[in-house]
């Protein structure tokens, strides 16, 4: 493998409410067998796998916003950072005791707050592959914290306060970023996309220059900046597009497709 091609989920690859355009997905499956190509996601590994057999994806792929690196031909990570047990309970007790609606994903499924009522993504994505792949959906509540989740890599919280982002950011063992707008993704310190770009191109010993990453929000600007070659989509924040080498077409206009094409 020569090159790597990683993209983001929503928005890059995905229009909002929409399917990866034939187009798109077409371009993909042109690539020659000297290009590799992947996902990069703040989705868990349980809700990916779809994206990974509609597109032919053979490498590994990352997910959690960076916090892991998941080897689906393999069924394992090959690259994960995962929040402690005490990390995981402290994490998950504060949010249960202040009232906040949340997931988090972990090794045996996607565990939410009990009554959550965010949980019409995951139920939908479930309705829509073969029973063998459906996302685990496990309620938590207060009684469920004495023993909390395997290899937990990452928390969504819905509707977050200005109150508890500040608190989060000031423990030194969480990483803070947003993928969608009024949500947080809370992760290990050190997870982010970026660092799982640089993690992913060394397992596939591809060089970082190599390596073409396209995103559109906040979140993937560290994928721009470790060292790989940045594609912001025409609908990235102002942020991701003034991080990015190049800038491609909007989503809807077959943005990475248009790249892939004419811009590499």
């Amino acid at each position: 493998m020569d090159r790597l091609i990683i993209c983001d989920i929503d928005n890059t690859l995905l229009p909002a409410g929409g399917t990866i355009s034939d187009v798109t997905m077409e371009t993909i499956r042109e690539l020659d067998a000297s290009t590799g190509f992947s996902i990069a996601t703040g989705r868990s590994f349980h809700v990916v796998r779809k994206f990974v057999e509609e597109m032919g994806i053979r490498v590994p792929v990352i997910t959690s916003n960076g916090a892991q690196v998941y080897d689906y031909a393999g069924n394992k990570a090959v690259y994960e950072s995962c929040f402690s047990s005490e990390a995981a309970s402290a994490l998950l007790d504060l949010l249960i005791r202040k009232g906040f609606d949340f997931v988090a994903y972990g090794l045996e499924g996607i565990f939410y707050r009990s009554g959550s009522t965010h949980m019409a993504f995951f139920n939908n994505y479930n309705a829509s592959v073969r029973e063998e792949i459906r996302a685990p959906l496990i309620p938590l509540d207060e009684t469920s914290l004495s023993t909390p989740p395997e290899r937990l890599t990452k928390v969504l919280v819905y509707s977050p306060t200005e109150d508890l982002i500040k608190e989060i950011r000031q423990d030194p063992d969480l990483e803070v970023t947003a993928s969608m707008h009024s949500v947080i993704d809370i992760m290990p310190r050190g997870s982010t996309k970026g660092n799982a770009v640089v993690a992913l191109a060394s397992y596939l010993k591809v060089p970082l220059d190599h390596v073409f990453c396209f995103g559109d929000n906040d979140n993937d600007i560290s994928m721009f900046t470790c060292g790989a070659v940045g594609i912001a989509m025409g609908n990235a924040t102002e942020e991701a597009k003034a991080s990015a080498a190049i800038i491609t077409r909007n989503c809807k206009d077959d943005g990475v497709a248009y790249a892939i094409r004419h811009l590499l």
